[in-house]
Parts: structure tokens; sequence; C-alpha cells
């Protein structure tokens, strides 16, 4: 009878002892994430010239390990005032670029929160110099490279993958609830060992619904030469009929040596005339941008780069710009 007692007694704590072994088993694990951009720059245009120190971006953050498939990453984003609206005051901003919950098996991820958008992901990982300067999209405000809202990333095969979103559309620094949203949808295709092709669109509706397009595609040669091309459209522009914008970008590196590498990249930005106007309706920021320059990488956490960056002005009556860059990025 006594062993009796104690089978019973056993039993019923061994869903007890279950739970705290499970509980015991699991450690959760994490990392702090910090990245700095900063450079020295020298405008070399006739006349008056500025030099100038400048940390144009810090992210400091932390991503850990939540169990059962889950995870998260916390961002907080302190940009540069060059970075902001037109007419704002002129101080460096934070903001969270991520605040996230991700869900991930298999072939399925999802993430929900404050998300870094599919839309510049793939172009910025290629371009591989965000530190020196934001893919042309980035650069020319075709959407947030950060966003409140759900997405689901879907691996279906090794050669094509893709993506589904439904965010706010404002972009991480105006999260604010309205009754716009933001559908987009993409894919990304890899049909040989180093050939990358992405075609995304979205759309946000208002009154007048802004659709974005981007289609873009990338060869990496034996890691020794990276290059690629990107046609970019948006129709109806911040959601104004018939604003249209188009822009093109073709960038390439190539791998000297095992810490040396050159990498150039040429934009162009053209916005359409609008029925009723004599000019473009963006003439006065439509033109053309070089980069050029030599990166030399440190370690995995250090690289600096030495630069020509210039802008050429689609308006004659405008003068160009033209600067030289020694720019650095370091992180954990």
């Amino acid at each position: 009878m006594r062993n009796l007692y104690l089978f019973i007694f056993i039993l019923l704590l061994s869903p007890f002892v279950s739970k705290a072994q499970e509980k015991k088993a699991f450690i959760s694990n994490g990392a702090p994430i910090a990245k700095v951009f900063a450079n020295f720059h020298a405008g070399i245009n006739p006349g008056n010239n500025t030099a100038s120190f400048e940390l144009r971006r810090v992210y400091l953050g932390y991503k850990f390990d939540l169990g059962d498939r889950f995870s998260s990453k916390i961002i907080l984003d302190i940009g540069s005032p060059n970075d902001v609206a037109d007419h704002s005051l002129n101080k460096r901003f934070a903001y969270f670029k991520n605040a996230y919950l991700q869900y991930k098996k298999g072939k399925l991820k999802i993430q929900f929160g404050i998300i870094s958008t599919a839309q510049f992901k793939v172009q910025e990982k290629i371009w591989g110099h965000r530190y020196i300067q934001k893919t042309v999209v980035d650069l020319n405000r075709m959407g947030s490279s950060a966003d409140l809202g759900v997405c689901a990333y879907y691996n279906a095969a090794d050669f094509i993958s893709f993506d589904m979103g439904i965010l706010n559309g404002e972009g991480y620094s105006h999260i604010q609830n309205d009754s716009a949203l933001k559908l987009a949808i993409g894919t990304t295709i890899k049909p040989i060992k180093g050939l990358q092709l992405r075609f995304y669109g979205d759309i946000v509706q208002k009154t007048v619904s802004q659709i974005n397009w981007v289609n873009f595609i990338s060869y990496n040669w034996k890691d020794k030469m990276i290059a690629g091309f990107e046609y970019d459209m948006v129709y109806n522009y911040k959601n104004i009929s018939n604003q249209q914008l188009y822009v093109y970008s073709a960038f390439i590196s190539y791998n000297l040596l095992e810490k040396w590498q050159l990498f150039g990249r040429y934009d162009y930005t053209e916005s359409n005339a609008v029925e009723g106007e004599d000019d473009f309706w963006r003439f006065d920021k439509d033109g053309r941008a070089i980069i050029s320059g030599v990166q030399f990488t440190v370690n995995k956490r250090i690289k600096f780069a030495l630069d020509y960056q210039a802008w050429i002005y689609r308006d004659q009556d405008k003068s160009n710009q033209q600067f030289i860059f020694l720019n650095t990025e370091f992180k954990l």
C-alpha cells in the first residue's frame, strides 16, 4: 500500500517536475546591437566650401531569444538633422527603428511591430555601403526603411521566396493611426548561382492612391565582384494625382585584395511634367548622383572609405554639389 501511495504521489508531482525541467532547460540568450556611421567631408565646389565632421547615424538596441520559435529585436535610431523633413527644427532625432516580435518555423517567418521593410532589405544588403549613402529608393523617400505593421516571409524553395506585408504606410518616424494602410508584396528569385532578381510593389490607398514598383537585379561573381541595377517607379507620389517619379541606379564593387575594395554608383532621378504646369513637378530635385571610392575593411566590425560624391542638378541654373568624404562604420 505504501508503494501505491508513493506511486500516486510521484504521478501527481511529475507534471510540475517536467515543467520545472523545461524551464530550466530554456536559457534566454541575446546580444546587444550597436552601429555607428560617421564621416568627415569637404566641399570641392567653386567658391565657398564647407568642411566638417558628421555623426550621421547611431543604432543602439538588443536582440534576444524568447523560446518556442519566438524572438524579438529593439533598435533605437539616432539620426542626423539632415534626414528629417523639410522645414523642421535642425535637431538630432531618435526613433525606434525596430521594436518587433518574430515567429519563425521552417520556411515561414512572421514579424509584428515596428519592422524593417522588405522593400529596402535586398538592395541595401547587396549595395553594402549603407554607411556611405542610402539606397536610391531610400534616398528619394519612395517609402520607409521601417514601418509599423506585420510582414510574412516564405522561402518556397532555394531559388524563390515571397514576402507580404500590411503596414501603417507612414514610416517608423510617424506611427500615428489613420485610415490608410500600405499593402506590400514582393518576390526574390535566384535562378542561378550569383544571380538575384527582386520584384516588389506596394499601394497606399487614400483619396489618391500611391503605387510603388521596384525592379532590381544583381550578380555576384565568385565574391570578387558584385554589380546591381534597379529601375523604380512611383505613381501619384505622396498621394498627389499625376505626380510620377522614376529612378535608375547602377552600382559595382570589386575586391582588389582581401581588405581593399573599389566601388562606384550612378543614380538618375526624373519626375514628370504635370498637366497645366510648365516645369516638371520635382525639377529642383531631379538630377544625377555619382559615388566612387575605395574601402578598407579593418575587420568585420570596422570599415573606412575614401570617396567622391557629386550631385548634378537637372536644373542647369542650380550649382552642382561635389564633396570628398572619409566615411567610417563601426559596430558590435
